[in-house]
């Protein structure tokens, strides 16, 4: 019997651990025990959570304050539980500077831990490599640039590719997702986040550049996938407040689809929109945190871009309105600029190809295996 702890946060870290979990299973012939805090994709693994996921997903820096008071409790317990547990392996996924406090008190207790994958230390806060070093038993890295990085600086490290690369087709049937989606417009999926506060900040500016950008581009549809019930409620509140001058659809799971049937993509910065850009569509990013958290990230970050794909191409391929810029008018500007563009389109859908070559990787097996190596030692 092989017991696994894990932790994952966000939609992304449920997809990550999802995948994770069925690999290891198919690669040990052992029976595995897990537990600890997980989401929706992970529960189909036959993973139970201790607590519900959601409760771990809050944005910014002041934001968090309070939470923290909810958010300590559960960690104080979630450790507990896991020593209680006497796992083998623990895997923090994603919540960083959660998981690596929950990793450097499992250690003391002498399990082995890993964390899947990187934060973005390249980006901000490379001072987090110290607190990695005395956590993290293994990093397990999306990017390739990150296992060179953790390597000079003396932490076990392995690149396995990014999960949504291994599942996204390289080659996308708009025309079928549409038929899908009953959908014969032309389709704009408009992401507005995951969490609570980003759809409090982000709402009405993206409602109003709907309004603003049906003008001009006629037969339409909108599309808004939610990944669970409380923000697709939340954001339709804002829906029903407010003037609406465009067709829409509101979505539950089903933000991959709503991607691949879209013609164009107005999206929140953060790792949905390297699934945009994997899925080859034409893309504007945003977005918007208190001027707080703002004066804090601006002084630590170490990098030109704020999305994902302009930070691994390392070039401005995508707009981003960011700050003061993301108000309705200027996000409309932006999208129907890039609409009417199909030059560009064609050059920035040409180098999300190069994008998903190099992060295909098979992420799922490679991760799994490297875990397993991890705890033959």
């Amino acid at each position: 019997m092989i017991k696994v702890a894990i932790i994952a946060g966000e939609p992304s870290g449920d997809l990550l651990a999802s995948g994770l979990i069925s690999e290891l299973k198919k690669q040990t012939h052992n029976n595995i025990k897990f537990m600890g805090i997980g989401g929706n994709l992970m529960a189909r693994e036959g993973f139970v959570s201790s607590y519900d996921m959601q409760s771990l997903s809050v944005m910014g820096i002041f934001e968090i304050i309070k939470h923290l008071p909810k958010i300590l409790i559960i960690r104080a317990k979630i450790i507990k539980k896991i020593i209680e547990f006497k796992p083998d392996v623990f895997i923090g996924i994603d919540l960083p500077d959660f998981n690596f406090y929950v990793e450097k008190s499992l250690k003391k207790h002498g399990i082995k831990t890993v964390h899947y994958i990187s934060p973005t230390i390249w980006a901000w806060r490379y001072e987090r490599i110290h607190k990695i070093k005395t956590s993290t038993d293994l990093m397990l890295c999306a990017f390739p640039m990150e296992e060179v990085l953790y390597k000079n600086e003396g932490i076990k490290a392995k690149f396995v590719g990014h999960i949504l690369a291994d599942n996204i087709e390289q080659d996308i049937d708009t025309e079928s997702y549409k038929r899908k989606l009953e959908l014969k417009d032309k389709v704009f999926t408009i992401l507005v986040g995951s969490r609570v506060g980003e759809i409090k900040s982000l709402a009405k500016i993206f409602i109003e550049s709907c309004n603003i950008i049906n003008a001009d581009i006629e037969n339409s549809i909108f599309l808004f996938p939610f990944a669970n019930q409380e923000t697709c409620n939340l954001f339709n509140k804002f829906l029903q407040s407010s003037i609406i001058k465009f067709k829409y659809k509101l979505l539950l799971n089903q933000t991959s689809d709503a991607i691949k049937a879209s013609d164009m993509v107005l999206a929140k910065s953060g790792t949905v929109t390297l699934m945009v850009a994997l899925c080859k569509k034409p893309l504007i990013i945003s977005y918007k945190i208190s001027k707080l958290t703002e004066w804090i990230v601006r002084r630590k970050i170490k990098i030109k871009y704020a999305g994902l794909p302009n930070i691994l191409l390392n070039e401005p391929i995508v707009d981003e309105v960011l700050q003061n810029d993301a108000n309705a008018k200027n996000l409309a500007i932006h999208f129907i600029k890039l609409y009417h563009d199909k030059n560009r389109q064609k050059y920035m859908i040409s180098k999300f190809d190069q994008l998903h070559n190099l992060l295909k990787h098979n992420a799922s097996f490679e991760a799994a295996k490297a875990i397993l190596n991890l705890l033959e030692r």
